[in-house]
């Protein structure tokens, strides 16, 4: 199996370095062509039974904001039928009554979300009070694209590449498959965070405009939790180790303060919105979400595995603490040796940052596809390096250019494509962690294990 992986890769290698396909022009048609076969073959966007949900539906859920638009029934001649049907009969049940349940009797709620996301659902939902929802989509929604197209200019200046790469990276940040996912079902939240993690990684990389860069990075921290371990690439920055620590705290104490602030505003906003209930919103998520079947979905991660694994055995429920944290063990492991080789510089940059965005897409419960949208920093950055610095036969950005193309590309349905994007994404995390693996050892003084020769 192993031989014939090796064999394989070599094709593709020799391919994408005799035809360029590593370049942007080049690699934009060929996820362009990916895209179009598939569709052409399925509906890649059947799974959206919930357009534009994770946002309008979500915003729709703050009932009491509504009670005058109830009250005039002003809905019922300007808004789209879906967003009737999000109004009066929204799936966030927030009642007293249902947050007095215990968790596996409870309806989902919204109150398991940060409180600076919290205060952008409540602001998109006083905005649809005042107008419509489709006043709201064009703020949101262009909003994102027009952040999308300045991140996009941002990336290009500070990377210093090509008028080509720029479009390459503007494409990714706007129209490949996870950022076309995420648009049609609504989940502006975890776009945002991805273009906002972008533009830090770009400043960054550059070294300049670093306080813009952290500001970025906690409002994207704010939003989305993940992209916090991205500061771990300042150990391979310039510096004293204090700088480099300094670096890293800036933005972890801009967040806790974005935080602080959000919080009193969402509750003032949302009354509901209380430490206690967000507490109770967190553990009716766990339930619903991960111990129960609702996040399974299109989830990447490696528990929907695990999940389906005691499928097969007939066990229930499919959710396993035991097996939860064996994966969490294995998912910290992996982090530690990531922060030990960046500790002692033994990984390059573009390794690092595609390891600290795929070990939380793999080890987080539910990670839904739209995500996914969070690799569009790790292409970006990948392309940029390349276009830089041309790659050779046997570099090993190569392998993870291919595995990030493949996971941001649509390549099965709705439990296939999570299933597929899990492994690709397990592959380069251990295709990465492996020489550091073998330091390690040679650190410690043993050596590892060598595979018997077949």
């Amino acid at each position: 199996m192993l031989r014939w992986l090796r064999h394989l890769y070599g094709r593709m290698e020799s391919a994408i370095l005799d035809h360029g396909l590593y370049r942007p022009g080049r690699l934009l048609l060929v996820m362009v062509g990916i895209l179009a076969v598939r569709g052409l073959g399925d509906d890649i966007f059947a799974a959206f039974n919930d357009r534009y949900a994770d946002f309008i539906k979500v915003a729709l859920s703050y009932s009491h904001i509504f009670t005058e638009t109830l009250a005039s029934k002003a809905y019922l001649n300007h808004w789209p039928y879906i967003f009737r049907l999000y109004l009066l009969d929204n799936p966030y049940d927030l009642s007293a009554h249902n947050l007095s349940l215990p968790d596996d009797q409870a309806d989902v709620t919204n109150l398991h979300l940060p409180p600076f996301a919290s205060v952008l659902y409540l602001s998109c939902a006083h905005l649809i009070a005042a107008t419509n929802p489709l006043v709201a989509m064009a703020v949101f929604w262009g909003a994102y694209l027009i952040g999308g197209w300045g991140v996009a200019r941002m990336a290009r200046a500070h990377f210093g590449v090509s008028r080509q790469c720029g479009w390459f990276i503007l494409f990714a940040a706007l129209a490949c498959y996870p950022v076309l996912w995420m648009l049609s079902r609504g989940n502006l939240a975890g776009g945002y965070s991805g273009l906002l993690t972008l533009g830090w990684l770009a400043t960054a990389v550059s070294g300049r405009g670093r306080w813009a860069g952290w500001v970025m990075l906690a409002l994207s921290v704010n939003l989305r939790p993940e992209p916090a371990l991205l500061v771990l690439i300042e150990l391979l920055g310039s510096g004293s180790l204090r700088a480099r620590f300094c670096r890293m705290a800036i933005p972890g104490a801009m967040s806790v303060a974005l935080a602080a602030i959000a919080f009193p505003i969402a509750h003032a906003l949302y009354p509901l919105y209380t430490l206690d209930n967000v507490r109770r919103g967190l553990r009716i998520y766990h339930y619903r979400y991960i111990v129960s079947d609702m996040g399974d979905e299109w989830n990447a991660s490696l528990f929907l595995w695990a999940k389906g694994v005691l499928m097969l055995m007939d066990v229930r429920p499919r959710y396993n603490e035991t097996l939860a944290q064996a994966l969490e063990l294995c998912g910290s492991a992996a982090l530690l040796l990531a922060i030990w080789g960046a500790w002692a510089r033994r990984i390059t940059l573009p390794v690092l940052v595609f390891l600290l965005t795929a070990l939380p897409a793999m080890f987080v419960p539910v990670y839904s596809y739209y995500h996914i949208v969070a690799f569009v920093a790790v292409l970006a950055l990948l392309v940029a390096d390349l276009e830089r610095n041309p790659p050779r036969r046997g570099d090993r950005r190569l392998p993870l250019l291919i595995v990030t193309v493949l996971v941001m590309s649509p390549l099965g349905g709705a439990y296939s494509n999570g299933l597929i994007d899990s492994l690709l994404m397990l592959g380069g995390t251990l295709y990465g962690l492996a020489p550091l693996a073998r330091d390690a050892f040679r650190a410690l003084g043993a050596s590892p294990i060598s595979a018997p020769v077949s």
